[in-house]
């Protein structure tokens, strides 16, 4: 099915969600020890609610200001809260009544666009996690990896998704499935709901009414089965399965990213680099894109980058913003991206897309041959995707960011021209060893940043990874004609920074490091077919002019083109985030969140059916 925007609440049904519950009596609800927030937030350092029945906010709004108080007692550190909207409302109809609307106008300015899918949202400097899941209540809660302490359930599940059925045993099931050791459920509505409580019961779920509501706790009598989040003999309080200290092996995008949010969520961290800093390989590039994919079958491709786009960018801005002046965060531009097919058929599949689909304009938007010609001033290959929101950054910036908030958390160490030979696991620990037999570092948890570096290091792990030469072409932006956006098709092209437009980038298969003629040739190809009149706007150097400058990276590319990201196959407490091609400044973000959140026993950023496509042993004869 291809992606369509989300159908917004109806006026009836904001209606009503304003009607169903008032702040004051769901505030009263929430402060009851009965209902199990507070006991959600005492027992957990990182804890997790489950809303299905979201509404205009009202009871995610209680919930913050609740975290917010007991935080500063010793309570949770960290909120997670997931929601499931089959109809998410418009971001300004988000309803907080108290005194204090700091709350809402933080989540009106986060709330992502109306596209289905999950959206993680990072609020209150990070330590609330919202993850809000646009999509029908049925499906995307059998698709949904979360271990939940307390759920928010509302009697008429039709008040909140039309289609939905009523509770049922199956239904419950799913919930019982995400149910961690200890969990509550608050049933708004549910009070002399004979069946709904005889279906909740049937899982494992009981206990009493309260002001209304049912005040449920998770204690079945019975083994848990292991597709369940917890076992019966899980610990109430929810720690990772491994000391919070990671060895990483790589310092570009990928490594640094990873850095970052393990830092954020209080891990200490090894970094090792052969380089003399960050970005000295593949994230090295003088420019590069960040964008989504488009698909006329809605394939995981486009999922995946529908969602790391729109959360790469939310990181982007939180980590200080995205300019070329001196003292940028991050050096780029959000200026948008024109995306022209690249080669008559994939033209010919935009073009027939463009009739089917209605992407939010914000997020992508068809222009006509005509429309791209007036926007650059010159005649192109035709018409076109744009990308208003995308844009192009400088890799080696992005790095450094990254790098550096993760240093302000404390804890992170730098082994920079430390060359890996070999890895090794003794005595629990993963020990990095350079080629003198001395260990640079080692930590119980390794996670492998290193592009096809992690084939040799680990030799013993099946992972399919090719490594492909990109040699990027750099042009004199001095005469170049002056673009509103950066272009993509077969190739792509930056705006001017630093004195240079970026063009390319080649594929080739294989490893020769120096820049060749043959392949600024094909860069300059690729500028031609995108703009036909190029050479009538500008000189072009030829391809063997011995001043035209360029860089040559390896991707590291698996087969299916998607990333690596989790546990590596066959060996302990290793993990990957791998395999970004030639998408790293939008996948580094979204798996690094990922991983975090696997390592931390979190609710997952992406469905289930995505983390396992992300999956490094899926390349193995066993998956």
């Amino acid at each position: 099915m291809p992606a369509r925007p989300l159908q917004l609440a109806s006026p009836e049904l904001l209606a009503a969600w304003r009607a169903d519950a008032a702040p004051a009596e769901l505030a009263r609800v929430l402060a009851s020890p009965a209902s199990g927030l507070q006991d959600c937030l005492r027992a957990q350092h990182s804890a997790t609610v489950l809303d299905l029945h979201f509404g205009l906010g009202q009871a995610f709004f209680a919930t913050w200001r609740a975290f917010a108080a007991m935080r500063g007692q010793g309570g949770a550190q960290r909120l997670h809260y997931v929601a499931i909207l089959p109809h998410p409302p418009a971001p300004e109809a988000l309803h907080d009544q108290d005194e204090d609307l700091s709350y809402a106008q933080a989540l009106r300015a986060a709330w992502p666009l109306a596209m289905p899918g999950t959206h993680r949202i990072l609020l209150d400097e990070g330590r609330i996690t919202l993850t809000l899941v646009w999509g029908g209540l049925e499906e995307e809660l059998a698709r949904l990896e979360a271990p939940v302490d307390l759920f928010y359930l509302h009697a008429d599940a039709t008040s909140y998704d039309p289609a939905a059925p009523a509770w049922h045993a199956h239904a419950c099931k799913r919930l019982a499935r995400l149910a961690w050791t200890g969990a509550r459920a608050l049933v708004w509505g549910g009070a002399g709901q004979d069946a709904l409580v005889a279906a909740m019961r049937q899982v494992g779920f009981a206990g009493a009414e309260l002001d209304g509501a049912l005040a449920l706790r998770y204690a079945p009598a019975w083994a848990r089965p292991p597709s369940h989040v917890a076992a019966a003999d899980t610990p109430l309080q929810r720690r990772p399965q491994h000391a919070r200290h990671a060895l990483v092996i790589g310092a570009g995008l990928a490594g640094t990213a990873i850095t970052e949010r393990l830092a954020a969520r209080g891990w200490r961290i090894d970094l090792v680099d052969a380089g003399p800093q960050v970005a000295t390989r593949a994230s090295g590039n003088h420019g590069g894109l960040f964008m989504p994919a488009l698909a006329r079958d809605e394939s995981p491709l486009a999922r995946l980058t529908r969602a790391a786009f729109l959360f790469a960018s939310q990181r982007w801005q939180a980590l200080g913003g995205v300019g070329v002046e001196e003292g940028a965060a991050i050096i780029g531009e959000c200026c948008g991206i024109l995306q022209f097919g690249r080669d008559a058929k994939q033209a010919l599949s935009f073009e027939q897309g463009a009739q089917e689909w209605h992407y939010p304009a914000r997020y992508a938007r068809w222009m006509s041959a005509e429309e791209t010609a007036a926007a650059l001033g010159m005649a192109t290959m035709g018409g076109g995707y744009f990308f208003p929101e995308a844009g192009w950054l400088n890799p080696p910036s992005v790095c450094r960011r990254l790098l550096t908030e993760a240093q302000a958390r404390g804890g992170v160490q730098s082994h920079f021209n430390r060359a890996v030979a070999s890895l090794h696991r003794q005595d629990g620990q993963w020990q990095a060893i350079d080629d003198a037999g001395r260990v640079i570092a080692q930590a119980p948890v390794l996670v492998l940043a290193a592009g096809t570096q992690a084939r040799r290091l680990l030799p013993g792990v099946d992972l399919p990874l090719s490594a492909v030469r990109g040699q990027v072409t750099h042009l004199p932006a001095a005469d170049f004609p002056s673009l509103p956006y950066a272009l993509c098709g077969d190739g792509y092209l930056t705006r001017p920074y630093d004195g240079l437009v970026c063009m390319g980038a080649s594929y080739d298969r294989d490893d020769d490091p120096a820049l060749r003629a043959a392949s600024h040739a094909e860069n300059l190809e690729r500028l031609r077919h995108m703009l036909p009149q190029i050479d009538q706007r500008v000189a072009l150097p030829g391809a063997d002019d011995a001043q035209l400058g360029g860089r040559v990276g390896q991707r590291c590319i698996a087969p299916d083109r998607l990333p690596l990201v989790g546990a590596l196959p066959g060996a302990e407490a290793a993990y990957g985030v791998l395999g970004y091609a030639s998408r790293g400044l939008i996948w580094a973000p979204l798996m690094a969140e990922l991983l975090a959140a696997m390592l931390e026993r979190e609710p997952l950023p992406l469905p289930r059916e995505l983390v396992a496509a992300l999956d490094p042993g899926r390349f193995s004869a066993q998956a």
